[in-house]
């Protein structure tokens, strides 16, 4: 079973996700990090390559987006099968200048674009809705009787053209609800393509995923949670009507720092991670892809180096599986086992990888060993790394090293004042980097949700802060003068 810790009150929005007591995944959003995966544009193509056989779209991001001719959606293609489509090319279905409807696939990253699609998708709860898609996929997990049933209704409700695939969760919701909330995203669909006839703007949005809340309902269904707890009275509610078992949390201290969930952050930002039996593992990210190197550290076994050699590439096979998505590691990844000298035992390795990784609600592939015995892996990018979110390069260092950026300095700052709200401080005097006070005096109304008059004294320096006295206005005005 699932338990959720939401840290909702403050600007930046945190979950942390624990599956049999461990903590598997740790959710961030911020107002200026919000990702696009999921948007609809009206993009404008700026170059068609026929040699690649796609087409770059300027959607109003820093970069324009890579589209392929096999997921090109219009009016000249849907009648064509893929083998029409190869024969005449994407310069028969595009040209340069022409405005195109596209949803973000996949987000860009250093020096590439977006990924689009023109094959739009409107995800639900229960279903995912195709307006383009044409065929009715049924998750295979739910019974043969039930799929029948399942299948039926989807062809009363749509038409050929449209598709839809329907989730596991749905398999015990009742028709009515299912069908309520295709009507929903029907209805989406048809917003937006009253948006795009209307707008004269291009490149414009005309479709935002709501990213965070959502799709955590989305993803884990009420039945799977056995807590949520939340520190935030709306989003309380809102999880209450949707079915989940809630509890509000009233207390002074910061929801993340009772539960220990700030310690497990400050964890996944380390590049050493200790196993259980005293190896270890290190992560190192790099522009092409994240290598992990396993270690045996402290543990030296009881019987013989193989049997130590197993048992923390076992255990590591455990942990690598959990970091990824602790740590929302995506792309390439190669992990470096201690070497084995058995195929059984690398097979063994491979099938706890394998069986690790399927509860991750991102797309693995377990590639296999290489003839050098590195394990390939790949994981479908969905969010933004925690590291690349949380620090930034060191500048002392020239980037040898990373420390926490202004941003995440600043929301910690944030959620320090908001704990004196309804005690008896009256003011407050922080000591801050200058950057982290402009950002912080720019968040709405940060004196009236935390109660406190707060005094900053200004500093060069790396991103930081302390808070230098906590009591009275009175007396704070006499110590700033002092300080």
């Amino acid at each position: 079973m699932i338990e959720l810790i939401m840290d909702m009150k403050a600007t930046e929005k945190r979950v942390a996700i624990k599956e049999d007591d461990k903590i598997v995944e740790l959710l961030i959003d911020r107002p200026t990090s919000h990702p696009i995966e999921g948007n609809i544009y009206i993009g404008r193509v700026v170059n068609v390559l026929p040699g690649m056989q796609a087409a770059f779209v300027d959607f109003g991001q820093k970069k324009p987006g890579y589209l392929h001719r096999d997921h090109l959606c219009s009016y000249q293609t849907s009648t064509l099968s893929k083998a029409e489509k190869e024969q005449k090319g994407i310069s028969h279905f595009v040209h340069e200048g022409e405005a195109v409807l596209v949803q973000v696939v996949k987000e860009g990253e250093g020096t590439k674009g977006a990924k689009l699609t023109g094959l739009l998708e409107f995800p639900g709860t229960n279903i995912v809705y195709q307006p383009y898609g044409k065929y009715k996929a049924i998750s295979k997990k739910m019974a043969d009787v039930k799929r029948q049933e399942w299948r039926k209704l989807l062809q009363e409700w749509l038409t050929s053209e449209e598709g839809v695939i329907l989730r596991t969760a749905s398999e015990h919701v009742s028709p009515d609800v299912v069908e309520a909330e295709l009507l929903e995203l029907q209805r989406q669909f048809l917003e937006v393509q009253d948006k795009e006839n209307a707008s004269s703007k291009v490149p414009s949005l005309v479709h935002e995923e709501d990213h965070f809340l959502s799709k955590i309902v989305r993803g884990i269904p009420p039945a799977e949670v056995k807590l949520v707890e939340v520190d935030d009275v709306e989003t309380s509610q809102f999880l209450k009507k949707k079915g989940y078992p809630v509890r509000f949390y009233q207390g002074k201290e910061g929801i993340f720092k009772r539960r220990g969930m700030e310690q497990e952050l400050e964890k996944a930002l380390k590049r050493i991670v200790w196993l259980p039996s005293g190896g270890y593992i290190i992560i190192e990210h790099t522009e092409a892809m994240t290598v992990i190197d396993v270690n045996t550290g402290k543990y030296i076994g009881k019987t013989g180096l193989q049997e130590t050699v197993l048992k923390i590439n076992l255990e590591a096979a455990v942990e690598i599986a959990r970091q990824l998505r602790l740590r929302q590691i995506g792309g390439i990844i190669v992990v470096d086992f201690i070497d084995m000298n058995k195929d059984k035992e690398r097979e063994q390795v491979l099938r706890t990888v394998q069986d690790a990784v399927r509860k991750d609600r991102s797309h693995v592939r377990v590639i296999g060993f290489t003839e050098l015995n590195l394990l390939q892996l790949t994981r479908k990018k969905v969010r933004e790394p925690l590291t690349k979110m949380l620090l930034q390069p060191c500048a002392p260092c020239d980037g040898k090293g990373a420390l926490f950026s202004v941003d995440t300095i600043m929301y910690q700052l944030e959620r320090e004042l908001l704990e004196f709200n309804g005690s008896d401080t009256e003011a407050v005097i922080v000591e801050a980097s200058a950057e982290v006070v402009d950002k912080l005096v720019g968040l709405p109304d940060i004196m009236e949700r935390s109660g406190l008059r707060i005094y900053f004294i200004k500093k060069d320096g790396v991103p930081r802060f302390d808070i230098r006295f906590a009591g009275s206005v009175e007396d704070a005005k006499e110590r700033v003068k002092t300080l």
